[in-house]
Parts: structure tokens; C-alpha cells; sequence
């Protein structure tokens, strides 16, 4: 009996490819969320830099102007900080699509895979039976020689 041979290897093995590139990508989503989210934190962390400084200024002695050019960048900061935060969401929306396609990609190959299982299982039953019907074959030819003799 010839070697068993899965007959939607190419199609599994594509999927296989598509699943660890997409898994890859989606991992570089993450990362780039990740520095998303830190270069926020470092906004949030400058703005209050700047808040503590501008109080630390007002007690000691500031002139309007100042004050003003002082509130007027930390109020840009601000800004910067919401459309980092867009920008997060923005990110977070295509990881969440990026992971329904994984999952997608996972089940497809989930199920070439146990479609290969099943013609494994398949295939094994038909060479067990090949198997019986030589031992069968065999032992008839073996009985026919034995009357003859």
C-alpha cells in the first residue's frame, strides 16, 4: 500500500503560513500599542512636570505673560495627549480585528488538521484490511499447498 498522503497538505500547509503571519503581525500590533501607551504615559508625565513647575513659579514670582505661554503649552501637551489616546483606540480597534482574524485562521487550520486525522484514521483501516486480506490470502495458499503435498 503506498505512504499515506494527506490530500489537502498544500491547503494546510498554506493556512499554516497565513496563521504565523498573521499571528506575527498581530504581535507587532501589540507592540506598537504598547509604545502608544508609553509615549501617552510620558505626555501625561511631562504635563504634570509642567503643572508643578508653572506652581512652583506662581509662588515665587512669575509675570503674566509667562503664565500664559506656560498654560498655553501644557494646554498643547493636553491636546497631544488626546490624540494620543485616539490614536490608542485606534490601535486597539485593528489588534481586535487583527485577533478575529488569528482566531478565524486558527479554526480553519483546526479543522485541516482533523480532516487529516480522519483520513489518517481512514487510511489505517484500509491498510489493516489490506493487512487481514494477505494474511487471509496467505494462509489459504499456505493450506492448498499442504493438501497438495
Amino acid at each position: 500500500m503506498k505512504k499515506f498522503e494527506f490530500s489537502l497538505a498544500k491547503l494546510k500547509t498554506y493556512k499554516e503560513r497565513m496563521l504565523e503571519a498573521e499571528k506575527n503581525n498581530l504581535g507587532i500590533l501589540r507592540r506598537e500599542l504598547v509604545v502608544l501607551q508609553e509615549q501617552l504615559q510620558d505626555i501625561f508625565r511631562h504635563i504634570e512636570e509642567k503643572n508643578a513647575e508653572l506652581a512652583e513659579k506662581m509662588l515665587t514670582g512669575i509675570t503674566p505673560v509667562d503664565i500664559a505661554v506656560r498654560k498655553r503649552f501644557i494646554t498643547s501637551r493636553k491636546q497631544d495627549a488626546s490624540l494620543k489616546q485616539i490614536e490608542i483606540v485606534r490601535k486597539e480597534d485593528e489588534i481586535a480585528r487583527q485577533l478575529e482574524l488569528v482566531l478565524e485562521l486558527q479554526k480553519e487550520v483546526a479543522s485541516l488538521e482533523k480532516l487529516e486525522e480522519n483520513q489518517l484514521e481512514e487510511y489505517r483501516a484500509l491498510e489493516l484490511k489490506e493487512t487481514e486480506l494477505f494474511i487471509d490470502e496467505f494462509m489459504t495458499n499456505a493450506d492448498f499447498r499442504k493438501q497438495k503435498s
